[in-house]
């Protein structure tokens, strides 16, 4: 048994919800849990799917410590930026938005994909510019997350 408290913040919210949309309590196997619903593709490089899991473990860690869940969004976002690089053969010069936009272009992502990615790209930018601790809900972690999760697994799936 831990002895590590959960962060206050967390718990005025839902962990995941239920099959009939009921709200599950805010507890680490919750989380997990809801983690686990999130797609990979065994054909994930090795360094991307480690990138994934950090922003799983993140994510669950955000429990205890608030903060982490903005971190465990930026994983996934670092995830799905080195997917993208390494399906287009991309090099660094080639910023994230272009990649976005590109995955847009190639039929990799939809609407609300492009949409949420360019949003967590934007989160992201703040934060790795930010003069103070950046945060989010747990919802909106869980939903960039997840969607990076899927795009990874879209990008891997679907090799040329």
């Amino acid at each position: 048994m831990t002895s590590r408290q959960p962060d206050p913040r967390s718990l005025n919210f839902a962990g995941d919800v239920d099959e009939h949309d009921q709200p599950l309590p805010m507890t680490v196997e919750v989380l997990q849990a809801r983690t686990a619903k999130w797609p990979m593709s065994t054909n994930t490089p090795y360094d991307v799917a480690g990138l994934l899991a950090r922003s799983r473990q993140m994510f669950i860690d955000g429990y205890y410590t608030y903060e982490n869940f903005m971190d465990a969004a930026t994983r996934s976002l670092q995830a799905v930026e080195a997917a993208l690089r390494v399906r287009f053969d991309a090099d660094k010069k080639v910023d994230f938005f272009k990649l976005i936009e590109r995955a847009r272009d190639e039929g990799l992502a939809d609407a609300a994909t492009h949409d949420i990615l360019h949003t967590g790209r934007q989160l992201r930018n703040s934060q790795i510019h930010a003069t103070r601790q950046a945060v989010v809900t747990p919802v909106i972690a869980a939903n960039i997350i997840r969607t990076s999760h899927l795009l990874v697994a879209e990008v891997f799936d679907k090799q040329p």
